[in-house]
């Protein structure tokens, strides 16, 4: 599937993007990269929690979460879709580990409702608490529309 990628925020701490397929231009999906700024952890992929002892786990210097908001119908093939995106985002970190988390919703009007590009503040409504969830220290306050025509919304 061809899929286009365009991103809607970033801080130092955050990226998010929505993803269209060209064909239609209908939203795919969306993905949230979050920095945690910490060590990583077993409990951060629960792929590995049976497997790797926690007592032996030697986690990366830096944690990244990544979650990917995608409809059911599109959770079958979303991973592979998307993965190459956020590999080719994130792969070159040294030292670095991520985990991509799928959240499952129904329709597109239940995740996301922005008037671009007239009010884009929803945005920062939305990703705020999924955003502190993985990093207390995120400051997405005070974010404006205007904050939106730069290539950076704050630090």
């Amino acid at each position: 599937m061809d899929l286009k990628f365009y991103r809607l925020f970033r801080t130092n701490e955050v990226e998010f993007f929505q993803v269209l397929q060209k064909e239609t231009s209908n939203i795919y999906s969306y993905i949230l990269i979050v920095d945690s700024k910490r060590k990583g952890e077993l409990c951060d992929n629960p792929v590995l929690i049976g497997i790797e002892d926690e007592n032996e786990y030697e986690g990366s210097s830096n944690f990244i979460q990544v979650i990917a908001f995608t409809e059911e119908r599109f959770l079958e093939n979303f991973t592979a879709d998307t993965f190459s995106f956020i590999d080719g985002l994130l792969n070159m970190k040294p030292d670095c580990h991520f985990f991509i988390k799928e959240q499952v919703y129904k329709s597109n009007s239940e995740l996301l409702d922005f008037d671009f590009p007239f009010d884009m503040t929803p945005i920062v409504n939305f990703i705020k608490p999924y955003a502190l969830e993985i990093n207390k220290d995120i400051k997405l306050n005070n974010i404006s529309n205007s904050d939106f025509n730069y290539l950076s919304q704050k630090n």
